[in-house]
């Protein structure tokens, strides 16, 4: 590689396509002679790391890797790569290339690929841009074509920080195969994502990779003969010689789309070149093809294609005659707008640069500024801006975007509940994700807060499609004076009229901090969370080490997703079971402390949050740690609750309410001690039981699904059949009993009313005779006979609706985790009244019994008597009397 071509890759790749530089000289001396440039890569916060070589001879260099890094100030500090790479990497392969590369890493890092030909492996060294090497992972094996090392394999990085890289090499002569990995974890390390391969049709044809806005990757196939790839396809193909593929390869889904076609040629004897890149600016994607006769090296012909992401052809040009005699190296889009094609002309050995605008039309030609080592010891830098082709682009180093809210650098509140996107075009939304994260300023990894796909209900439009609005959860900006950003991937939205994706927005670009509130004390509480079923039968298969290991796990990871300090969670308690859900789950208690920090979360809002986090796991941090990902996201995170604490004005309220009754009695009792004041308490209550029944039936009475059913047939048959008895018992009464029925006819409406109310409880007929506080409203002369058929009428209500419904509310206690007031409510009256039906039907008959005696005894005593008449002796009047009246 000449002196020329290292000047050149060091200003090539200085122009980053995502930064603009001004015009500027950096000097630097060097303290070894024999130094050259081979590349230069360029980052987003504007420094630049040179990598020096220092050739032995035509083929080989010496094995270092030597770095120099250029800080936007101007100043130049000098670093090493410190790793035993194998040194037959730093001579020429067959190809006439080095078997070792370097390309940056986003945002800060470097990734350098070599081969060890004693494992017979490709390795990735992931490295800071000052050398220090972090990790060294295996990537692919070498490639043997016949039977020759081929290590013609290279890396290609994505412009986005959030995709991985991929990995392409020739497999066989026929096969490019291309592995795609992850981003770097927090310790550097690399994981396979996905694998596949790419048939070519010829013999080791031209091939060329490059990353789409959407995260995918982008090959591009030419092929030079008269081969027919698809006979289908096409009419009557072989007339064409010269064919272009491009295919999208969609490495997280391990799916492809194409091959498209997006040129042909019937042009016989060409060899053919390919560059593509994104339009940043622009839409879409644009390559050049570059046609070489093979009789006439020195002449080309260049064809520019720009084409949607469907393979759609929408643009195609053909580009003058300023290729003639020179060596198109690269082409590039530009992030500020437009293309620049960068040539060198091997003859007059310059470099120079053309620029295209947006739409590929050319715009000027661009002189490179020098490069060059002043002396064997001096290194000059310079470099200059290059033209803009569209408007400022406000911060988020994305032409689309007009405004955001919140606005960058603004300070919101905590309780925003959606953000906004607003474009200079119409959109539409598409599938990748917008993600917002908290960041400390000082240290720490950025926490993920929710990440959404832009296919989700979360997104909305604005009706002329150029502003997209997201909903943004409670648990989202939930930290008072913090920083937070949000990134945008590519292709979370797409142009509204081409359906091609969008540039998004990268990290730290998008940043704004809430304002710094204080918040009101809470005391500690408890909190239950559940399982899934996975989880669950995961968590029963652990060892008691094992199950101890997952729930201090567990404690760590929740105090991250909310984020809370870990002394403010409690070691997280276990086990109990869920009966409630089929089949049962795991149950899971954590105590949360208070603080005294008016500026820290208080309880209350942590529950809040964490119950949030948990049912919508889906776009939070739960469903991306281990073992929160095993929380059951329908029972979310639930209060553990004290009946005392939680609903103590309910009971203040029910104890005033019986206290008031108690007062009622006592009025009742004094102004007429002979009725039934008894009544005062029996009436409420029973209709007290009535209306917890329905409220529990329709507010708990799905929380155990087993035990619905059956409380609808226990509280709706009982009415059924109480109504009818009541009804038959009332006329009957009208029928038979004179008396009662000139009560009747005074109260109609009154016995009306407590022939329904009997639908409650039977013993509702009672209280119309209670004679209660000496009301003549109360005083109907029901009979003997009939009271009678209310105390068996009722006796039967025991069986089928007393105690069924109160087996009912034991089962409910047993089957549910949260018990709240309604069912507490409904089980103390059911309680009550079924303790009083037994306990009054027992009374009743120890009276009856008794009675039944006193009768019999009372009877002989008169058999006697009435015997001793015989023997003159006189019975006074008024026993006699009253031995009839007994009888």
């Amino acid at each position: 590689m000449t002196v020329l071509t290292n000047l050149f890759y060091f200003i090539l790749l200085f122009i980053n396509p995502l930064i603009v530089y001004s015009y500027d000289v950096i000097l630097h001396n060097e303290t070894e002679p024999g130094l050259k440039i081979y590349k230069v890569h360029t980052y987003r916060d504007g420094i630049a790391v040179v990598h020096l070589v220092k050739p032995i001879n035509e083929s080989c260099i010496e094995p270092r890797i030597d770095l120099r890094i250029l800080h936007p100030n101007g100043t130049v500090d000098s670093a090493k790569v410190d790793y035993p790479i194998p040194e037959y990497n730093f001579c020429r392969g067959p190809n006439g290339f080095y078997w070792f590369d370097m390309i940056r890493s986003f945002p800060s890092s470097i990734n350098i690929l070599y081969i060890d030909i004693a494992s017979a492996s490709y390795y990735v060294l992931f490295a800071t841009r000052t050398g220090y090497v972090i990790s060294n992972t295996y990537v692919a094996p070498i490639s043997i074509i016949n039977g020759t090392i081929y290590a013609d394999g290279y890396l290609v990085t994505h412009t986005s920080e959030e995709c991985g890289f991929m990995f392409v090499n020739y497999e066989t002569e026929t096969i490019v195969m291309w592995k795609y990995f992850s981003k770097p974890d927090d310790k550097g390390n690399f994981s396979l994502i996905n694998e596949g391969k790419h048939y070519l049709q010829n013999s080791l044809a031209n091939y060329f990779v490059f990353p789409s806005i959407d995260g995918n990757f982008g090959i591009v196939i030419v092929n030079s003969t008269d081969i027919n790839i698809n006979p289908n396809e096409f009419i009557n193909p072989s007339k064409f010689t010269s064919k272009a593929y491009v295919t999208f390869i969609k490495p997280v889904m391990k799916s492809v789309d194409g091959p498209f076609l997006i040129y042909q040629s019937a042009i016989p004897h060409l060899e053919v070149r390919s560059f593509c890149d994104t339009a940043f600016a622009g839409i879409g994607n644009t390559c050049l093809l570059i046609f070489n006769r093979v009789e006439d090296e020195n002449t080309l012909e260049v064809i520019k294609l720009s084409f949607q992401a469907s393979g759609s052809v929408f643009d195609m040009r053909k580009l003058g005659d300023k290729f003639v005699d020179v060596d198109i190296v690269t082409f590039n889009g530009l992030f500020h707008g437009g293309y620049l094609i960068t040539l060198r002309d091997n003859q007059r050995k310059t470099i120079e640069g053309i620029i295209l605008d947006n739409d590929g039309k050319y715009n000027g030609t661009w002189g490179f500024p020098p490069v060059t080592f002043e002396n064997e010891m001096t290194l000059k830098i310079s470099f200059t801006t290059l033209p803009k082709f569209f408007s400022d682009d406000y911060g988020y180093e994305n032409p689309h975007i007009k405004s955001t809210y919140p606005s960058i650098s603004s300070s919101i509140p905590l309780s925003i509940t959606n953000i906004n996107i607003t474009y200079h075009l119409s959109v539409t939304i598409s599938t990748n994700n917008v993600s917002i994260y908290q960041y400390n300023n000082n240290d720490g990894l950025p926490i993920l807060r929710q990440s959404v796909p832009g296919n989700s209900p979360y997104f909305s439009y604005s009706s002329d499609k150029m502003t997209i609005s997201m909903k943004v959860l409670g648990s989202t900006f939930n930290q008072p004076n913090s920083n937070y950003y949000i990134v945008v991937d590519g292709n979370v939205v797409r142009d509204w009229t081409s359906n091609n994706p969008l540039l998004g927005v990268e990290r730290n670009r998008w940043k704004f901090n809430t304002i710094n509130i204080r918040d009101n004390f809470a005391e500690e509480s408890i909190g239950r969370f559940s399982l899934t079923e996975e989880g669950t039968k995961s968590f029963e298969k652990l060892s008691l080490d094992g199950q101890r290991e997952f729930l201090s796990q567990l404690r760590i990871d929740l105090s991250e997703s909310i984020p809370v300090d870990i002394n403010r969670l409690d070691y997280v308690k276990c086990c109990e079971y869920d009966n409630s859900q089929q089949p049962p789950r795991i149950l899971l208690s954590l105590p949360i402390k208070s603080t005294t920090n008016p500026y820290e979360r208080n309880v209350d809002h942590i529950i809040k949050d964490l119950d949030i986090l948990i049912k919508h796991k889906e776009v939070t941090p739960i469903s991306w740690f281990g073992t929160t990902n095993h929380l059951e996201a329908s029972f979310g995170f639930q209060r553990y609750k004290n009946l005392l604490d939680d609903f103590k004005f309910h009971l203040i309220g029910i104890v005033l309410g019986i206290v008031i009754l108690g007062f009622l009695y006592i009025y009742a009792k004094k102004k007429y001690p002979m009725g039934e004041n008894i009544v005062i308490f029996k009436f409420p209550l029973i209709i007290l039981n009535f209306i917890m029944g329905i409220m529990f039936i329709l507010n708990n009475g799905k929380n155990v699904p087993q035990l619905f059913i059956p409380s609808i047939i226990f509280f709706v048959i009982p009415i059924i059949i109480n109504f009818i008895m009541a009804a038959i018992i009332m006329l009957q009464e009208i029928k038979k009993n004179r008396d009662f029925y000139g009560w009747f006819k005074n109260n109609v409406d009154m016995a009306s009313l407590f022939t329904i109310l009997s639908g409650t409880n039977l013993e509702m007929l009672n209280i119309l005779s209670s004679q209660v506080a000496g009301i003549m409203l109360f005083n109907a002369p029901i009979s003997e006979e009939t009271q009678f058929y209310i105390f068996w009428g009722n006796f039967i209500g025991l069986f089928i609706g007393d105690i069924p419904q109160f087996i009912i509310q034991v089962f409910y206690i047993k089957l549910v985790v949260n018990y709240d007031i309604i069912p507490f409510l409904t089980l103390s009256t059911s309680s009550i009244i079924l303790a009083n039906n037994i306990i009054s039907k027992i009374y009743h008959a120890i009276v009856h019994l008794y009675s039944k005696k006193r009768k019999s005894v009372m009877i002989l005593q008169t058999e006697k008597i009435l015997c001793n008449e015989n023997s003159s002796i006189t019975v006074p009047r008024k026993i006699r009397k009253n031995v009839r009246y007994s009888m």
